[in-house]
């Protein structure tokens, strides 16, 4: 029973794993797949000197430097805390302290997040903010629905306006 448990434990790890660096629905998230920040092709429009590109590329090899073992732990807490829930007996406050070590984790990435956005806009001149914002970086999602219209708003695959600042309109 324990081989078992423990074969389905690494393969849930594995499939974990790779769920977070492809993102849901396959797309890798980050450079590309998010709207926080600019992809390649936005970078090519903003006419970057070769100097801002060096430091973006540097800026974003940090990022990645520093958010891997975040999100590595991420992956493993997110592990363990749905082996806990699939137990016979629950242990709530093991559950409990698995999900508070996941948000915690997620605070962590959140703010390296930021600190990446607010280095990364601070390397741009005012008219490169300019058309960096023209393109639609940083809005967010707009008022769309998920698949099939159902979920909350603001969940959907629509990119729009967002909910501003606060987080309300």
């Amino acid at each position: 029973m324990k081989k078992i448990s423990m074969l389905a434990a690494i393969m849930l790890l594995m499939a974990s794993a790779t769920w977070v660096m492809a993102g849901p629905g396959g797309k890798a998230r980050g450079w590309d797949g998010d709207r926080w920040c600019p992809g390649p092709s936005q970078l090519s429009t903003l006419n970057l000197s070769d100097e801002q590109l060096e430091k973006v590329r540097e800026l974003r090899e940090s990022f990645l430097k520093e958010t891997t073992p975040i999100r590595n732990k991420l992956v493993a807490k997110n592990a363990e805390l749905r082996l806990l829930w699939i137990q016979a007996n629950l242990n709530a406050d093991q559950i409990r302290s698995v999900q508070k070590a996941i948000h915690d984790l997620m605070g962590q990435l959140h703010e390296k997040r930021t600190d990446y956005r607010l280095a990364f806009r601070g390397l741009l001149t005012p008219e490169q903010t300019t058309r960096l914002l023209a393109q639609g970086i940083g809005k967010g999602r707009g008022q769309g629905r998920g698949p099939e219209h159902f979920g909350p708003p603001g969940t959907g695959p629509h990119f729009g306006p967002g909910r501003g600042p606060g987080g309300l309109r």
